[in-house]
C-alpha cells in the first residue's frame, strides 16, 4: 500500500501516524499570591508595584483581589489600579471611594471581587469587607501611558496568569497620605480544559485532487491540536493540516484541540470528502 507523503508539521502521512499516551484529566487551579511588601502612596502622585505569577496551567477565569492592611487618612484621595500581564487595560479597584478624613482607612482589608454584593460608598467609612471594583469621579483618574481603563476584573478573563501584574496606587490631591501596610495579594483561578474546534476550511465534497488541506481554529487561546485521519491514529497538529496522495475514495478528518496539561475535547470538529476516479 502506498502511503500519503509526510511533509513539514501541519502535514500528516496516512500510514506513519503514531499512538499517543491517553490525555490527562483537565484541571482547574486556584492560587492566591502575595505582595507583603508596603505600598506607599506618594502625595498627588502615583506609584507601582509589581507581582510576577508563574507556572498557573491554562487561562484566567476569575481574579480577586485584596488591599491588605488599608492606611489612609483622606481615602477619597486613593485610586488603585491593577493591569494583568500581557494587558492593555487597567482595571479601577477604588477610585474616590471611602469618605474624608472623617472616615479614615485604618487598617482595612479591602477585597474586590466582581461578584460581591456591593460596591464601597463614596461618602462613608469603607469597613474590611469584599466589594465590587468602585470608581467615582473618573475625570480625576491618572490613566496609565498605553492602557485603557475598564470596571471589571472579567476583563482579564480568557488571558495568560503567569507573568507580571501591576498595581498602580495614586494620591489625588496634597496633603493627605497613605499606604497599602501589608501590600496586596491576587487570588486568581485559570482552567485548562480545550476549547471548541471550528473547521474553518476543507476540500469540496466531491473532487478529483489526490491532496486536501483542512484549516480549523478553536474558542480559547493556549491550546494544541490533535487530528486523526480516516482509521489512522491521533497525532499531534497544526493547522493548515495537509495531506497528499489520497486514494479514490471516502475520506475523514477529525480534529479537536488540547488543553495546556493535555485535556482533550470530547467531541471532535470533523472535515469529509470523497476522491474520485
Amino acid at each position: 500500500m502506498r502511503r500519503l507523503a509526510l511533509m513539514t508539521a501541519g502535514v500528516i502521512s496516512l500510514g506513519g501516524l503514531a499512538g499517543l499516551a491517553t490525555a490527562h484529566p483537565a484541571q482547574a487551579a486556584v492560587r492566591t499570591v502575595t505582595h507583603p511588601a508596603p505600598v506607599v502612596v506618594p502625595d498627588a502622585s502615583i506609584t507601582t508595584a509589581t507581582l510576577d505569577v508563574t507556572n498557573l496551567p491554562g487561562v484566567i477565569t476569575d481574579v480577586d483581589v485584596t488591599l491588605n492592611n488599608v492606611v489612609h487618612t483622606w481615602p477619597r484621595d486613593l485610586d488603585i489600579y491593577l493591569q494583568a500581564p500581557g494587558s492593555s487595560r487597567v482595571v479601577r479597584l477604588m477610585s474616590d471611594a471611602c469618605g474624608t478624613s472623617a472616615t479614615p482607612l485604618a487598617g482595612a482589608f479591602l477585597t474586590i471581587d466582581d461578584d460581591a454584593g456591593t460596591t464601597m460608598p463614596t461618602n462613608a467609612a469603607c469597613p474590611t469587607g469584599t466589594y465590587k471594583p468602585s470608581e467615582y469621579e473618573p475625570a480625576n483618574d491618572t490613566l496609565p501611558a498605553g492602557t485603557t481603563f475598564a470596571d471589571r476584573l472579567s476583563v482579564f478573563d480568557g488571558g495568560n496568569a503567569n507573568g507580571t501584574w501591576t498595581l498602580y496606587a495614586a494620591d489625588d490631591l496634597g496633603v493627605y497620605t497613605g499606604q497599602l501596610t501589608g501590600g496586596f495579594s491576587l487570588t486568581i483561578a485559570t482552567d485548562d480544559a480545550p476549547g471548541e474546534t471550528t473547521i474553518t476550511s476543507k476540500p469540496k465534497k466531491v473532487t478529483k485532487k489526490r491532496s486536501a488541506t483542512i484549516g480549523f481554529t478553536a474558542n480559547k487561546p493556549n491550546v494544541t491540536f490533535e487530528c486523526k485521519v480516516d482509521k489512522k491514529a491521533w497525532k499531534a497538529c497544526a493547522s493548515p493540516l495537509t495531506v497528499n496522495r489520497l486514494k479514490p475514495g471516502k475520506h475523514k478528518v477529525r480534529v479537536r484541540s488540547v488543553g495546556d496539561n493535555g485535556q482533550v475535547e470530547s467531541t471532535p470538529a470533523v472535515a469529509k470528502w470523497r476522491v474520485r476516479r
